[in-house]
């Protein structure tokens, strides 16, 4: 999880430049002959993958109904071979104006995993084919093989609000901003493990689960954020600047699935603790009066914890629904991201 004394040692060394440099201040950022529009490519890695699926009660066997049949399960990302990094791909666009930035990264991956079930994996899928019929579950048998791959589609969306900066752009220059984002994650997946055997039934009511099989399907978030940043702009020379940039965003949020474009067979109350914290280094050099070049390095960090519990329902509706077990999620992973581009 975040430690909150990663931000305040960021805060503390732009605030020490700011300091140590003049102590002008004034309304907004100071662009004074900084170009505004940046756009280029980015190439990077997704590591530290971690997390944790449990499952906790069902809403029926709290009511005395029927049990399921089987006991809660807890499903690691490393048990399903997710905990593996992976090369990410993509482009990013930065736009300046005094008062705001905005800032946007879209990245592509394409992880693969492989394994073999040291349990059976009774899991839902969106597409997986028996004999001509198209079913929604599928159950890897203990000991099987099964692969996976997955291509994942990311767009980080960043708008900073600059109320104020310290310092001048020709010296040390420090901007604290205001952080309202928007990351949104969608992937869609195959699991393949082997051939299809056969339908079994699972569960209290019975489901039909496909044995072994090919499964697809298609999932996604998207989560919003507030948060707090700064950049430190440093004039190397007259042609070369540094810009370090760091901000830190949370999300507290009780509410629903269906607000955050999570897909589910029943809506469920949601309790979300997110944060994330991110880093950048960006020098830029002047290659003439209309065009910088810009390369740098950005490090972002993502974890979170969320309760999915079913709604408060009538007890005729909670017969009628049997939904799943209710779960606890808890997931962290970090990118390191190269870019490289042109400022205008």
């Amino acid at each position: 999880m975040l430690k909150k004394g990663s931000l305040s040692g960021v805060m503390a060394v732009c605030l020490l430049f700011a300091t140590t440099g003049h102590a002008q201040v004034q309304w907004g950022r100071d662009l004074d002959d900084r170009k505004t529009f940046s756009i280029g490519l980015t190439l990077g890695s997704v590591f530290g993958l971690d997390g944790e699926v449990q499952e906790t009660t069902r809403p029926i066997e709290e009511i005395g109904g029927p049990t399921s049949g089987a006991p809660p399960e807890d499903y690691s990302w490393r048990e399903l071979g997710f905990d593996r990094s992976f090369t990410t791909y993509g482009f990013f666009v930065e736009k300046m104006w005094p008062y705001i930035t905005l800032q946007s990264h879209f990245s592509h991956g394409r992880p693969s995993v492989s394994g073999t079930a040291d349990r059976d994996y009774y899991i839902g899928v969106g597409d997986v084919r028996h004999e001509g019929r198209k079913y929604e579950y599928m159950v890897i048998p203990e000991g099987e093989r099964f692969s996976g791959d997955i291509n994942a589609y990311s767009f980080d969306l960043r708008m900073l609000i600059t109320p104020v900066s310290f310092g001048s752009a020709d010296t040390v220059q420090f901007t604290p901003w205001l952080h309202l984002g928007l990351f949104a994650f969608v992937a869609d997946y195959e699991v393949d493990a082997g051939p299809s055997q056969e339908v079994i039934q699972y569960e209290n009511p019975p489901r039909d689960y496909v044995v072994r099989g090919k499964g697809s399907g298609i999932t996604g978030l998207l989560v919003p954020e507030f948060g707090v940043g700064g950049e430190v702009y440093i004039a190397i020379t007259e042609r070369i600047r540094l810009a370090l940039q760091a901000h830190a965003a949370f999300l507290r949020y009780k509410g629903s699935t269906r607000d955050f474009a999570v897909s589910s067979r029943n809506e469920k109350a949601l309790d979300v603790d997110y944060q994330t914290f991110g880093a950048r280094a960006l020098l830029e050099v002047e290659l003439n009066d209309q065009v910088d070049f810009i390369a740098g390095l950005e490090f972002q960090y993502w974890s979170g914890d969320a309760e999915v519990r079913a709604r408060d329902r009538p007890r005729d509706e909670i017969l009628t629904l049997r939904e799943k077990f209710d779960k606890d999620v808890t997931f962290e992973m970090s990118s390191l991201v190269a870019l490289i581009g042109l400022r205008f």
